[in-house]
Order: C-alpha cells, then sequence, then structure tokens
C-alpha cells in the first residue's frame, strides 16, 4: 500500500479535482446570476475557490514526481514519453496562474455578494470566463501528461509493432469481367418475287389458215 502514496501516484489521483470541479460549481454560479438566487451562486463561488485551493497539492506532488524521476539513472521512458514530460511540465506552468486568478476572482465575488449582490454578478461572469479558460488549459495539460505513458494518445502511432508498421497490405485482386456473348442475328431470307404469267391476247391463240390452194382432182 506504501507505492500507493508516492508523489506520482498522488498527483495522477487529484490532478483532475480542477477540471471536473470547475465544470460542475459553474452550474450554481450561472443559476444564481440567471435566477437571482444568492443561495446558488454563494455555493458555486465558494466550490470554485475549493477547487483552486486543491492546486497546491497538485504542484507539489508533481514537481515532487519530476525530481525523483529526474534523479533515477533512466525515466523508463522512450523518446516520445521524456518530450511528453517535458511539454507537461511547461504547460502546467502557463496553467497554474489562470486558476489562481479565477480563485481570487471567486473569493472577491463572494465578498461583494454579502453587500452589493448586483455587483457579485458582474464579477461571477468573470469567474465563468475565467472557469472556463483554466478547464482549457487543464485539458490541454492533461493531455499532454497522458501521452508520458499512454502511447496510445500519440499522434505518431509509435506504439503499433513493427510487423504492423512494415506490414504491406496485399493487393486485392480485381475480378476480371466475364465477357457477355453477343447473339448474331439470323439473316431472314427475303421472298424471291415469282413472275407473273403474261397473257397471251385472243388473236394470237387462234390458228392462221393456210394460204396455199388445196387442188381438187377432176374426177
Amino acid at each position: 500500500m506504501d507505492h500507493l502514496f508516492i508523489p506520482a501516484h498522488l498527483h495522477l489521483a487529484i490532478n483532475h479535482v480542477p477540471i471536473i470541479g470547475l465544470a460542475v460549481a459553474c452550474v450554481p454560479v450561472l443559476l444564481g446570476i440567471l435566477i437571482r438566487s444568492r443561495g446558488a451562486l454563494a455555493s458555486g463561488l465558494i466550490s470554485i475557490i475549493l477547487c483552486v485551493g486543491i492546486m497546491p497539492a497538485i504542484i507539489q506532488t508533481g514537481e515532487s514526481a519530476q525530481e525523483s524521476l529526474v534523479a533515477s539513472a533512466d525515466f523508463g521512458f522512450d523518446a516520445a514519453g521524456k518530450a511528453a514530460f517535458r511539454e507537461h511540465s511547461h504547460r502546467a506552468k502557463a496553467t497554474v496562474p489562470v486558476v489562481y486568478a479565477v480563485g481570487i476572482l471567486a473569493l472577491l465575488a463572494l465578498l461583494v455578494l454579502i453587500k452589493f449582490p448586483r455587483q457579485a454578478a458582474r464579477i461571477s461572469w468573470a469567474v465563468l470566463l475565467g472557469s472556463a479558460l483554466s478547464i482549457l488549459l487543464g485539458l490541454w495539460t492533461a493531455e499532454a501528461g497522458g501521452r508520458i505513458r499512454h502511447a496510445e494518445f500519440r499522434a505518431d502511432w509509435d506504439f503499433l509493432p513493427d510487423i504492423f508498421q512494415s506490414a504491406t497490405p496485399t493487393p486485392t485482386p480485381t475480378p476480371t469481367p466475364t465477357p457477355t456473348p453477343t447473339p448474331t442475328p439470323t439473316p431472314t431470307p427475303t421472298p424471291t418475287p415469282t413472275p407473273t404469267p403474261t397473257p397471251m391476247s385472243p388473236s394470237a391463240s387462234i390458228a392462221t389458215p393456210s394460204s396455199t390452194p388445196v387442188t381438187s382432182n377432176a374426177l
């Protein structure tokens, strides 16, 4: 159980509190502004202050984890993991001041709410905008932190085994189209016209008597 309380594990356990906590705390703040409820607005502002109040513990555990890793002979990371480790540290340094500024605004709005509710509502709008920016910066920082150990979060897909990186996709054979036989047209025989016999004239069909006179023998 002792290894559960080392700085690296504690950092992983609590570093999501500002992201999720600020997102949840913005709901009562927004409702308190819209429906003019001092109770809802006060509860939301207090929740934001508590979320920001955990930042020192997150920073401390993160720096302690960094020191222990740097002091070791080898980080145990690959080249991409070491680059993500440094990037996570730089992003955290840019995020922390914004989160602290939101906490200061929330505390100011809570104090003003006691006597000047309208002015507190105006300051609460700034608290909401700052909280949204803090959430985005927190996600941006957490993205780099996730790439330290989780190779599946990396865009270059370096975690794939060599067998997947060097494999050449087998080309899919293109099916050869089977030619469709074209039916040969059967020639239609052209009918031969039958000649019509020409009718003969009546005068030609009557035999012409011989013009040679017949000589009769005298008795």
